[in-house]
């Protein structure tokens, strides 16, 4: 019999408790050198040109081709160009000091010795905002065909597999196995336990093909369902790789494992354009493999990883294995733990034991998070010398900061499908001498739509009360740093206008003919009774009311006390996937009772 009862594989339907399962399928995608990719397609290169994307000095990324040169990201341009002198640098875009709006100067940046291309720091602010365009679309494929997605950064993601993977194991109808067909009846006629054992693997399926490369040094067989699991998800992986590369142009790297960490790991292990599996039984093998130690895992590295070095009496090289071996049960470690008066320093030790003792033996779970919303976004400028000494410098900084928060707000309402309404502006500013000073208030916009000009008026207000208040000194300029931040955000459906936030108004009719009561005009206002002739006018108008009242209540005004449930409504993206490109529907009129466990 399998060592997996029937408990495991139907726990892989759960979003919430699949990761827990010992037959969990994860998987972690990242795009390789993700920035030097962007501008290679857009500037139509090949994978064999070498690609490096530049910041000022800085290279921010290196594509593989550029790499073959011995260039890292540690060189700055000057040295790079030395190390090949086919080297194809581009700049990332900017915002010219002044200007709400970013572009690109292909040709420009601080390598060439015309000045007129050398894109001075002191007029310029760097923009990202092509990097976070290509992220979403990437990012969109992903949610067509995965219901849980973690978006760990702007190129990579954690993905669950484990309802695909059922799915496929169960109902599709590509998979011609007639050993299959037992398991399948089994579960559509309901004869099973939950906790029964599955039934043994049959030697049809020990010879199932994984696509990609599978971490085995020691070749061990394929015995249990697990292995036929990465098996499925591997295939999956691989189509919605081969779409990115198809309809985007970008490669990536994916590693497929039963937990967050070792998929990390495996994404990492082969580069660039690869696929690495790591099966439940060959996890120590690769976890033992000679390129990774305590450090290497997620959230060990850094000073707490050298801290845990020192503690532990960790030898420079195996250290993974020195715990695995040295600690060979969780009681143990954490009484070590206990022990040590240098651990007293580093949070709660029962929890880091437990996170030691699952890391090194690749068992310790931690949960795909869902995307959540954004609590606030800032655009942020370092100064140099005289870039910022008065507050016409400050004013032409806000339009640009104002320029790219508009766009960002834009691109989380297409994100989400939603309308996105920053409730707070807040304006902060660091003198040379380090003195840090902050404004901030409300933000109340004229219009349904978040535009650049709207987000700047509220920061040269903001802005103009700090030079008002600080500027007599004479060391408050020139500032060294500037930002503007937007937060506390509203969310509210697309059908919705700003007239839903606030409370004690009626809704509007949307029938096109109206009952209109005696004396009434289609177009009025019904706060000041003002009339207009068209319905923009009259859709402008009720906007500003709004906002005269907003304001009001966001200042706690005494005489403004109005409240109601929609201002505090919070829409949920919703759960409502479209369908997967990648699953067939089973034709079978006799399993649509089953389909319909899979959509509880």
């Amino acid at each position: 019999m399998s060592k997996f009862k029937w408990r495991d594989l139907l726990q892989l339907n759960s979003k919430n408790d699949a990761y827990t399962s010992p037959l969990s399928v994860l998987c972690h995608i990242d795009v390789n050198s993700f920035y030097a990719q962007v501008e290679q397609v857009r500037c139509g290169y090949t994978k064999d040109d070498p690609v490096v994307c530049v910041q000022w000095q800085s290279l921010i990324a290196v594509s593989y081709a550029a790499k073959q040169y011995g260039i890292t990201r540690m060189d700055t341009i000057q040295n790079a160009l030395e190390k090949c002198d086919k080297l194809i640098p581009i700049h990332t875009a900017v915002f010219k000091k002044g200007e709400d709006f970013w572009q690109y100067h292909d040709g420009c940046g601080s390598w060439n010795s015309d000045p007129s291309k050398k894109l001075p720091v002191e007029q310029y602010k760097v923009s990202l905002d092509p990097y976070r365009r290509e992220s979403r679309k990437i990012f969109k494929i992903f949610t067509e065909y995965f219901d849980l997605a973690e978006k760990a950064s702007v190129d990579e993601v954690f993905l669950d597999l484990g309802r695909l993977c059922l799915k496929k194991l169960m109902f599709d109808d590509e998979l011609q196995w007639e050993s299959i067909r037992y398991l399948r009846e089994k579960f559509s006629h309901g004869q099973y336990d939950l906790d029964d054992n599955l039934p043994p693997l049959p030697s049809e399926l020990q010879s199932i093909e994984f696509i990609g490369d599978t971490f085995n040094p020691n070749d061990r067989p394929i015995s249990d369902w697990d292995d036929v699991l990465f098996a499925l998800g591997s295939q999956i992986t691989q189509h919605v790789r081969d779409e990115i590369a198809s309809n985007l142009g970008y490669t990536t790297s994916c590693g497929i494992a039963r937990t967050k960490n070792v998929c990390k790991l495996a994404s990492d292990f082969k580069k660039p354009n690869a696929q690495t599996i790591i099966r439940n039984q060959c996890v120590e093998d690769f976890l033992d493999c000679g390129t990774f130690e305590i450090t290497s895992f997620w959230t060990l590295g850094g000073n707490l990883g050298h801290e845990l070095t020192s503690i532990l009496s960790l030898p420079p090289k195996g250290t993974i294995k020195h715990i695995r071996e040295k600690w060979p049960d969780l009681q143990s470690l954490k009484d070590f733990l206990d022990s040590q008066p240098l651990a007293d320093d580093i949070g709660r030790k029962d929890v880091l034991a437990e996170k030691l003792f699952g890391s090194v033996r690749g068992s310790y779970l931690i949960p795909l998070a869902s995307q959540t919303m954004v609590k606030s976004m800032t655009s942020n400028k370092n100064m140099r010398n005289n870039a910022c000494s008065n507050l016409n410098d400050c004013i032409s900084w806000l339009e640009v900061f104002a320029g790219e928060l508009s766009g960002r707000v834009s691109e989380l309402e297409q994100e989400y499908n939603k309308r996105v309404i920053p409730k707070t502006i807040s304006v902060t500013t660091r003198s040379r001498h380090r003195d840090t000073h902050s404004k901030s208030g409300p933000f109340v916009s004229r219009s349904s739509k978040i535009i650049s000009h709207e987000i700047q008026r509220h920061g040269v207000k903001l802005m103009t009360e700090l030079d008002s208040k600080y500027s007599s000194s004479k060391q408050y300029y020139p500032l060294q740093n500037i930002n503007m931040s937007l937060s506390n955000f509203e969310v509210l459906a697309n059908n919705k206008t700003v007239l839903d936030m606030v409370g004690g108004r009626t809704q509007t009719s949307r029938d096109p003919s109206p009952k209109l009561g005696l004396g009434t005009h289609p177009l009025e206002c019904p706060t000041c009774h003002e009339t207009f002739e068209n319905e923009k006018l009259h859709q402008e108008h009720l906007d500003f009311e709004f906002a005269q009242k907003l304001s009001r209540r966001l200042n706690y005004e005494p005489d403004f006390d109005t409240r109601s449930t929609g201002e505090k409504r919070l829409l949920e993206k919703s759960d409502t996937k479209p369908p997967s490109k990648y699953q067939k529907k089973s034709k079978s009129s006799g399993s649509r009772n089953i389909l319909a466990y899979f959509s509880k």
